[in-house]
């Protein structure tokens, strides 16, 4: 044991106290290692079930132990008993327990407010709850003093709930018991919830955009569904994007349907589109040819222009040798309104073998494409879905292999 506790002393860079080689310390590291020496491997089933009740429950005592041992060292912080220690127990907690910060504070937080929560401190001293338990506790009785419940009251039947719920049902029994005592500081804290979203999009040094935040409920529910929609239920069988970038692809898919869709707000005088500039020799492929460009400056390859081409709104423009404008043409459909509409009747879903997705989720797709002189007509035109688009686009492999022309799709 000695040696146990030397070296897990030695972690935190101090030397082990003479308490902790001396009962009851002693005893209870020696039964740890009585008991994780014996190990699971002859157990049964059962009595492995056992074990990890019991040692959940242990567990559960130890962090209230910790919590008010926490407690107590921050009290003498605060009325400075403490005046070789001025750093503060966060700081401590975080280089001798290696947290982060915001572990530090909060375990901090939860402690002081276990001195006053004396029914949750005792459930969580006799494992009938865990922490996860307690986070919530502690928080709805930070929210009870903006409401006309009884604080007593209140944390008795959190408790008593607690021990028959799961942390995430404990949450939302609260906000149920909160609604139907005091109607108007649940609609409060709803607003308040509400004020606190947020969203950060940016784009990085490397090109590609960020999405971080956080949103209330009604709007991430919001979100959530339009994205399950346009997922669909279950990805098909030769989908094998993860569920994370098939989110990805169909938020994407929402904004571009919102822009066709031409409800936004106008800016700059015309309704707010995807912009991309691209030089003819770029559309073509023609080696040598300079990147395209996007809205807020990314490049992109002549394959992706391609395809962001096909069915877009294309305006010509002549410049001379400095890049100074002396001609812009007028703006044209690659795919009229009323040929999208004929070759969705034609088509009726992806054209690619045993693909069953609706036209409204599929683009055209020139056989030949329309750069390299394909005709923007319906023998020419087929309807494929992202995910069987693309391998319909696969110019750059062209050129290293030699080949000319693009092979038509079938």
């Amino acid at each position: 044991m000695a040696a146990n506790a030397d070296s897990l002393h030695s972690l935190v860079g101090r030397p082990v106290p003479d308490e902790h080689r001396r009962p009851p310390f002693s005893s209870v590291e020696a039964g740890i290692d009585e008991i994780d020496a014996a190990g699971p491997a002859g157990l049964t089933s059962e009595r492995i079930r056992d074990d990890l009740r019991w040692l959940a429950i242990r567990q559960r005592a130890l962090e209230a132990m910790q919590a008010r041992w926490l407690a107590e060292l921050d009290r003498r912080r605060e009325e400075r008993e403490l005046p070789d220690d001025p750093t503060g127990c966060a700081p401590w907690l975080q280089q001798h327990l290696h947290l982060t910060a915001n572990a530090a504070y909060a375990q901090i937080r939860t402690a002081r407010q276990l001195e006053h929560l004396q029914r949750t401190a005792a459930a969580l001293r006799d494992g009938r709850i865990g922490a996860q338990h307690v986070s919530v506790i502690c928080r709805a009785m930070e929210q009870a003093a903006r409401t006309t419940m009884e604080p007593s009251d209140l944390e008795a039947m959190l408790v008593d709930a607690a021990e028959r719920m799961d942390p995430h049902s404990l949450h939302r029994h609260w906000l149920q018991l909160r609604h139907q005592a005091d109607r108007e500081a649940a609609e409060a804290a709803e607003e308040e919830q509400r004020r606190r979203s947020w969203l950060n999009l940016w784009q990085t040094p490397h090109g590609v955009f960020r999405l971080e935040g956080e949103l209330d409920p009604e709007t991430g529910c919001t979100l959530k569904t339009a994205l399950r929609a346009i997922m669909g239920r279950r990805p098909r069988r030769d989908d094998d994007r993860s569920p994370a970038e098939r989110r990805a692809a169909a938020l994407g898919e929402l904004a571009r349907r919102q822009l066709d869709a031409g409800t936004l707000p106008t800016l700059g005088g015309e309704k707010p589109h995807l912009m991309l500039i691209a030089e003819l020799s770029t559309l073509r492929l023609e080696p040598g040819s300079r990147m395209a460009q996007l809205d807020w400056g990314p490049l992109v390859t002549g394959q992706t222009a391609r395809r962001i081409a096909e069915d877009a709104d294309i305006t010509p423009v002549l410049v001379d040798g400095a890049g100074e404008i002396l001609h812009v043409g007028r703006r044209t459909r690659t795919v009229s309104p009323r040929m999208r509409k004929a070759l969705n009747l034609r088509d009726r879903h992806c054209q690619a073998p045993g693909c069953d997705v609706v036209p409204e989720l599929c683009v055209p797709h020139h056989r030949r494409h329309w750069a390299d002189g394909g005709p923007t007509k319906l023998p020419n035109l087929r309807l494929y879905c992202d995910v069987h688009h693309a391998p319909w686009h696969p110019e750059n492999a062209r050129f290293r292999k030699g080949s000319a022309v693009q092979p038509a799709a079938p």
